[in-house]
Parts: C-alpha cells; sequence; structure tokens
C-alpha cells in the first residue's frame, strides 16, 4: 500500500512523456509475437504479457480483461522477476500478478526502488528475458496469464492502466500503447465410425462358426432384430435368413 502511494506521488509530480505502439502486447507464444490462436473448447492454455524493447520503465499497474467472459476464464499466472546476468539484483523490487475470477479480470503490479527496472538499453545483454525474436526490436517478458476455454464464439484481450499507472525514473509518468490479442474457440466435433457388421457373426467373436448358431436361433425365437442375424439383408431378422446363414457357416 506504501509502495502505491508513493507511486501515485511520483505521477502528480511528473510532467508527460511517451513512449512507442503497442510497448505493452499480448502473445500466445513465450518466444514469438502470436496475437492470435484457435483453441477448442475444453482447451487449457497461456498468454504472455510482452514489454517492447523502447519501452523502459520502474513501476507499471496493468488491468487485463477479456471482451468475453463465457469464452475464456482467467485461472492464474505468474509475474516474472529474474535475476539479471551480470549485474546486481533483479528487475524489480516487487512484481506481482493477481486474477480476480469473480469478475474474469487481473492485474499485473511492478514496482522498482533499487532494481534495475526494464531498461532496453541493457535487457539484451543482461535480463533473462529480453528476446531479441519478439517484435521489431525484441521484448521483454513480464508475465503469464494462464485461461480455460469455457465455451464457443470469440474472445479478445485487452489492457488498460490501472491507477497508479506506469512511470520511469525519475518520476517521469508513460503512457504506452497496447497491443490486444483474439482468440477463437470452437467446439470438437467427434465423428463416430459405425463398426462394420459381419452377417452371420451373432455372437460378435469376429467370425462366423458353430458358436453363432445358438445366438442365430435366439434371435430368431425372441423375434428381436439384430444387424449380424439379418443374413439376406432385407431388414428383419426371419426364417428367410436361415438359408443365408447357413451359406455363411459353410463357406471356407
Amino acid at each position: 500500500m506504501i509502495k502505491n502511494i508513493l507511486v501515485a506521488a511520483a505521477i502528480l509530480l511528473a510532467s508527460p512523456a511517451f513512449v512507442s505502439a503497442q510497448d505493452v502486447f499480448w502473445s500466445f507464444s513465450s518466444t514469438s509475437a502470436t496475437s492470435s490462436s484457435s483453441p477448442s473448447v475444453g482447451d487449457s492454455g497461456s498468454a504472455y504479457i510482452f514489454s517492447n524493447g523502447p519501452f523502459g520503465f520502474d513501476a507499471l499497474d496493468l488491468n487485463f480483461s477479456t471482451s468475453d467472459s463465457s469464452v475464456i476464464q482467467f485461472t492464474g499466472g505468474e509475474a516474472f522477476n529474474p535475476a539479471f546476468i551480470g549485474l546486481t539484483g533483479t528487475r524489480f523490487s516487487s512484481a506481482l500478478l493477481t486474477v480476480d475470477s469473480t469478475t474474469n479480470t487481473g492485474n499485473l503490479f511492478t514496482l522498482n526502488f533499487g532494481q534495475n527496472g526494464v531498461d532496453p538499453n541493457s535487457g539484451p545483454f543482461f535480463d533473462p528475458g529480453f528476446d531479441l525474436g519478439v517484435g521489431p526490436f525484441g521484448a521483454v517478458l513480464l508475465a503469464r496469464v494462464d485461461f480455460d476455454i469455457v465455451g464457443a464464439g470469440t474472445a479478445d484481450l485487452n489492457f488498460a492502466l490501472g491507477p497508479q499507472g506506469a512511470i520511469q525514473l525519475p518520476i517521469t509518468p508513460l503512457f504506452p500503447s497496447f497491443g490486444s490479442a483474439t482468440l477463437t474457440a470452437e467446439e470438437i466435433e467427434i465423428e463416430f465410425e459405425e463398426p462394420e457388421t459381419t452377417l452371420g457373426d451373432t455372437n460378435f467373436d469376429g467370425s462366423v462358426d458353430c458358436f453363432d448358431i445358438s445366438p442365430f436361433i435366439r434371435v430368431l425365437v425372441s423375434r428381436d432384430f439384430v444387424d449380424e442375424a439379418d443374413c439376406n439383408e432385407d431388414g428383419a431378422v426371419n426364417f428367410l435368413d436361415i438359408g443365408p446363414f447357413i451359406g455363411f457357416l459353410s463357406a471356407p
């Protein structure tokens, strides 16, 4: 709470600064920029929050949401705060990702006092979460958001700054632009193939032999219909099937 107040005070004291396009964006891959996905209902997956290379910051209050909670349900996630390579400390003093399942929204809150923050100049060399292959300038992996696909349809994943906003020390507020992501989920259609019918195989063991005689007689007496007993394939099981049945028994 104290850290939040300090960030808010810093924003009030500062003058505006602007950064480049899609400074914070979603990806369905942790190693590339992938803004669309086509999962199936019942699938689980993850979306990743990246910061574009030219966008450096020391504190970020970031809200995320979905345009259709009947399609996707946030279930959890993780904020990444790695130790830098060759430098003392981590990105932030605190990095926390939370999900509110009742509203299907979430928040990423990162705060740096005395740590390295997100620095696009040192990122490619020291930040293990910086990937040069993501986006035109590379990008920093900030967090992972897990989800379940609960219904068919299309849903967008969106961002908005929280009340504390984003700052770059010393106390410069930032106004990043955001990239959205879209997923389209479909019901899985399962096709069932009808098993092949072996005429005369009334005990269903895959062959026609003497062991089929008693089951065949029971079907005749009961006047039930069994595909395998309809040996002349006229849609009924009766005495007219006896001749063809004997023929199947006699076949080599």
